[in-house]
This record gives C-alpha cells, structure tokens and sequence, in this order.
C-alpha cells in the first residue's frame, strides 16, 4: 500500500463463505479486476492468491485465514479469506477482531447452509457490518430469488438487494445495478454496459422501489419528501443512506454474480468501498479501547492514526521450519517500525522486533513500516503468539484477547518411542498456528492427547506434521480414566516380617477403611495412641496407602473417594524403618480392598449441546441411548441448547453423530462433571476390552 493513502481510504474486509461456496474464486477475480495479477487462477489447480498450503489445495478447501490486498479506486482493500469448511470456523473469530466489515459469500443452488449460519452468529456477536454476495449464479440450478429468500427467513435479516441477475443458472449472462439503473453484461465474452433488457425491467424496477423505500425509512427527511412530494432520494443520498444502514447493521445489502466469471466482482469492489467502514468510520461506532496491563480496571482509548502511540494485535501464526515464525498484524493506531523494539502487552515482555511485510497470499513484500488501519507480518518475535497486543513499550495497552471455542474431538497420539520427542515439539508448534486446537499429557493415562475441532481438522493436523517436521502419528480413541472406590467400611492388618539375617524388617499397622462422597478425595487421620507405632514412623504408612491407592484391585485403576484412619499397630525396636511401614501400610490397604467391595468408577461429562429445533428430539434421544441424563433445554436464537451428563465412554465419537444428527448444525462442549459407580455389567465389558 502506498504511504499517500489515507486510513479513511482503507478497508479491512472478511470474505466468509461455506465450503465451496466460491470465495477463493471470488477474491482471485477482486484480485485481477484491482490489477494485482494478470491472470486469474484456479482452485483446480491450485494456482489462486489465497489458497496455496499443500493440505488446502489437496482438499479444496480453505483452511486457515489467506491475506490478499488490492486497489480500488483510490482506496486500497485488505482481504481476508476465511475457512468455509466447517472444522475450521473457529478461525474466523480472530480474523473479525481485526476487519471493519465482512462480505458473506451465498451459492445461488444452496441457499444458506450450515457454515451461514453459524458465520451470521459470529458476525453480530463480534458487531462487524456487512454486505452479501449471491455467487455462483452462472451454475444450473442457481435461483436469485430463493436464495434471497432463505437468507432473509433463514438468518432473520433485512436484506436488501442492489444488483439483481440478468438471467439464471444457464442463461445467467450479466447483472442489473439498481441504483443507476443500468446494465451489465458479459454474454459474449466481453464485460460491457447494455441497454436494460425487457425481461428484467419488472424486476429491477420492482427492487428499486423496495431500496428507495427501505432507505427513505432511516431518514426523516427523505421519508417526508417521498410520502409528500413524491420526491425520490438521489444517487448520492441512496449511497449515504445504505453506508448508515449497513453501520448500524439494520439492511443487508445484497450482490450477485459469478466469481468464476467474473461478473458482478466490480459492483462488490464498490460496495465494499462505498457502505463498509474504514478503520476511522469503525472507531467512531465501535471505540478502540483497551485496559492498562498492569491495571485492568483502568481502560485506554487510542484512535485510528498514525499520530497516536502505536498498537497492534496479531491475528495469524505461522511457523516455517527454515524461515522461523511470523506473526500476522493489523496495526490499530500508531506507526510499527520494522526491527524497532516493542512492548507484548499481553505476556509482558519485550520484543526485539524484526522485517516488516505487506502480504499477497504466500508472496511477501518488505516494508519499512505499517501504518494505522494496515494489515502486515512482522518476522521472528520470539514470545508472540495469536492474539497477542504489541504496543509501544512507553505507551501500553491491552485489548481484549479473542475466545475460541474449545475442541470437541479429542483422540490419543500413537507413535513409536524414538520420535515420540519429534511428534511433541511439531503438535506444540502447531498449536502456536492454529489456537483451535489443544495438546496435553492426560495425567492418568500417559496418553499425548490432540483435541481438534473434527476429524478433518485433526487429520490436517498429522498432515501438516508430517509435511513440516517430518514425523509420523495416528491417531486412536483415547483411553477412558476411570478410576476405582471402596463401597463398604472394613478393618484391615498390614504386617510385614523379614528375617533373612542380619537386621530384619518390622511393620505391623492396623487401619480402618471407609468410602467417602464422590469428589473428596483421600484423607488420613492418625489415631494412634501409647506409642505401639512411633510418630516418626506414620508418615510411612501414609506413603505406603497411598502407593497401593495408585492401583486397584479392580482394572489397576487410581483409587479414590477414600479416608483411612491409622489405628493400630506394632514395631520393633531394631527391625522397624520407614521402608518396613511404608510396606505394611501397602499390604494394609491392598486387603482393605479386598475386603471393601471396590468397584469402578467412570468420569461423567458435563455436556452443552446446541441442536436446531427440529433436530432436538433426535439429539435428545441419542444422549439417553447414551446412558445420559437430560438436566435442562433452554431455546436460543432460534435454536435448543441441551444440557446433560453423560458417562465419557459414550460420547469418545460424539461429535461425529451430532453432525449426522443436525445436518452438522449443532454445536456442543463438555467438561468432566464427577465421576459414577460404572454398572457392573458395563464395568464388566469395559475390563473385557482392557484386556
């Protein structure tokens, strides 16, 4: 971007479609009508701006936030693609912390679908205005008209078209611009201006009416010289109204065309400069405020421009195994200057700083510096991870770091022990490029856990290890940790006795054994009395129960749920040590289990799930095949949200059957709850499977 253009002149735009919904198509013609490229390419060969990762174009599919930029006008246009595949949703969170406007991308043969919809749901949430695109109308079967429709009924918005199509499906050749009133087309090859044709005319004279009308009702002014004098608004006032409508998101203005051919991309690059905000117009609706790090009760204003202290938030990671790390920006106020020293606010360290770049897909320009408004990578900052505030060191600020949704699929790592190290580092890696996914080490099971989003995305994942750090996982259901419990009190003996000559070993303990509630845990209370076991000796036995409590009788499980009180017991004025208690202690406990009825126990989930309404009876009716327990449905926007517990061993799969079960609508999280006695003949398959 060049210095002499303006923060008002910038516009910073997410491009939100559904998987195969054509937005990759879409900006490559944005691309080419701005001059960028010469030639458009094409996602069957993989050859387009934004989409160019080796698992992106093996799929086809976007998978993460691809940056692209061009110019317009005298206006320069930052796009950012987002995923449209539905594992890869949660990207675009971060991506509209830092847009001032989004289109969202319709097929003319779908209509809405699910990924819309749940697009739509983070667009209010995160208060960005938009404007709507009708693409692929040039294919068999496309309908302007129903696909409008849905959006309105589907998505309870206002939309309001300003192009209609010249034709559908295979006759689509061009499109009618309603505020001008005229005619596009490109039938014969050529993109060119034509006279109205008849067969439209009704059309678009209907739908200019409807704009003027929706316009002139935000207005005072003009809705009294239209109902006295019959007065229409002019151009001028047409494009001031629809900018404010779209600002206070109360119309969605709706486009159509074709990507693929390259019709109607001009009347979008218009519109994305005429009705969606700046980085100024986005100030002044929505204030750039932040909060002292070191206080956050005291909240900072700063304002889009170059003159206010400097302050950015990265919004992408991206690890190369040779290039290092870079960190995709949008500069919120300020200049950032190429390798000057800067303040990460969020973790409270101070960077060095390195090489600037404006970003074309996976080209790169260095730059000097990257004003308020623009969007850029920085290279090589050590302790920077995605969400993160850079900012002057002697003027800081924090915002407000962006929620993602946690992972609802979670599998263990297979790999073999000598690159056990290498699959480690590269999932850790992975996880600073992608926030929507989790790597742990399951304290009970040993298992590496990688939780994604489904399995496309965990199968990315392996691919994306493979390809970068050139180490080989799979992936299997993950171990279920159960744990064990004691049903019934019971006093037991540990005695351990040795003479093998020389000093023997001595440690003769009594202890009293009795369950406890679900969730409290182990206590050890020491009764002893008279000296028969001496005090330096106790601890001993603590240690001693607690070892056998690490693996039960029943599956070799943790025991829980237990308190034990030292009650009795003997020694030995030579043979007695700490080893020869800390042994009885063990064999005290290892019989109390015995003699305690133990059983198993299973950790139940706390479960969340969102169902649309007509899928809720489906939704329900599985959860209760799944030995759950319904707490609680409560509606939500146009939606159910189920709350239930369900044991962890049914739902190891359940994020798959939700899909199935809504059509891949529904959303769910869950949290180990407690933990219940396993029936016993569930108890006695899940040791069957054990082996």
């Amino acid at each position: 971007m060049s210095d002499a253009v303006a923060t008002t002149h910038i516009r910073n735009v997410a491009l939100l479609a559904h998987g195969g919904g054509g937005a990759t198509t879409l900006a490559e013609s944005l691309f080419f009508n701005g001059g960028v490229i010469s030639k458009r390419g094409d996602v069957a060969r993989g050859d387009t701006v934004l989409r160019n990762e080796p698992e992106e174009i093996a799929r086809g599919i976007t998978i993460s936030p691809q940056i692209g930029h061009f110019p317009w006008r005298d206006y320069d246009i930052n796009i950012i693609d987002t995923p449209g595949y539905i594992d890869f949703l949660e990207h675009t969170r971060g991506v509209l912390s830092v847009v001032g406007g989004a289109v969202l991308c319709y097929s003319g043969v779908h209509g809405v679908k699910t990924e819309n919809e749940r697009y739509w749901k983070m667009v209010q949430e995160a208060e960005v205005p938009a404007i709507g695109f009708i693409n692929k109308m040039e294919k068999h079967n496309a309908d302007f008209i129903r696909a409008l429709g849905q959006i309105q009924q589907d998505l309870g918005v206002t939309t309001l078209p300003l192009t209609i199509p010249i034709g559908n499906g295979d006759d689509f050749h061009g499109i009618v611009d309603l505020i001008p009133m005229t005619a596009w087309s490109a039938k014969e090859g050529v993109f060119e201006q034509i006279e109205l044709p008849e067969e439209a005319r009704a059309d678009a004279e209907h739908y200019r009416a409807e704009l003027v009308e929706k316009i002139v009702e935000g207005d005072d002014e003009l809705l009294e010289a239209y109902l006295e004098n019959g007065q229409e608004p002019t151009e001028e006032q047409l494009h001031a109204g629809l900018k404010e409508a779209v600002m206070t998101r109360r119309l969605l203005p709706m486009f159509c065309g074709s990507g693929a051919m390259n019709i109607g991309c001009r009347a979008l690059a218009n519109a994305i400069v005429n009705y969606l905000p700046s980085p100024v117009d986005k100030a002044a609706l929505k204030p750039l405020v932040g909060v002292d790090p070191e206080n956050h009760e005291r909240e900072i204003a700063r304002q889009p421009d170059v003159s206010e202290p400097m302050s950015a938030v990265t919004f992408k990671t991206v690890i190369d195994p040779f290039a290092g790390k870079m960190n995709m920006v949008r500069v919120f106020s300020g200049v950032l200057k190429a390798d000057s020293p800067i303040l990460n606010a969020t973790r409270g360290v101070k960077e060095k700083g390195g090489h600037l770049y404006r970003i074309e897909g996976k080209e790169m320009t260095q730059v000097s510096h990257l004003e308020a408004g623009q969007i850029g990578a920085i290279a090589r900052l050590s302790d920077t991870h995605t969400g993160d505030t850079l900012c002057d060191a002697d003027n800081p600020i924090h915002y407000h770091r962006v929620r993602y949704q946690e992972p609802a699929l979670a599998y263990a790592v297979e790999v073999d022990s000598k690159s056990e190290d290498k699959v480690s580092q590269g999932l850790q890696k992975l996880c600073e490029e992608d926030p929507t996914i989790r790597v742990h080490r399951d304290d009970e099971t040993k298992e590496l856990i990688l939780a994604g989003m489904g399995q496309t995305h965990l199968a990315v994942v392996l691919d994306r290890l493979e390809r970068k750090y050139n180490a080989k996982a799979t992936l299997k259901a993950p171990k279920v940790p159960y744990h064990e419990t004691l049903t019934k009190a019971c006093r037991v003996q540990g005695k351990l006795k040795k003479q093998s000559g020389g000093r023997g070993q001595f440690g003769d303990c009594w202890i009293e054994v009795e369950p406890l509630a679900r969730g409290e845990g182990f206590v050890f209370e020491n009764k002893i009395v008279g000296g028969v076991i001496p005090r330096n000796f106790i601890p001993a036995v603590e240690k001693g129960v607690i070892d056998a409590m690490s693996k039960g009788i029943v599956g070799g499980y943790p025991v829980v749920d237990v308190k034990v009180k030292l009650v009795d017991g003997s020694h030995h004025s030579v043979d007695s040590s700490d080893n020869a208690f800390r042994s009885a202690g063990s064999i005290a406990f290892k019989n109390a289990m015995d003699e305690g009825g133990s059983v198993l126990l299973e950790p139940v989930m706390a479960m969340e799930v969102v169902s649309p309404d007509e899928s809720m009876g489906d939704v329900i009716g599985d959860l209760n095949s799944r030995r759950g327990k319904i707490t609680g449905v409560n509606p939500r926007g146009g939606a159910q949200v189920i709350l239930a517990e369900v044991p962890m061993a049914e739902v190891l799969d359940y994020g798959n059957t939700l899909n199935a079960l809504t059509s891949g609508r529904g959303l769910y999280t869950m949290q180990t709850g407690y933990y219940q006695e396993v029936p016993s003949h569930i108890a006695r398959k899940a040791l069957e499977d054990k082996g």
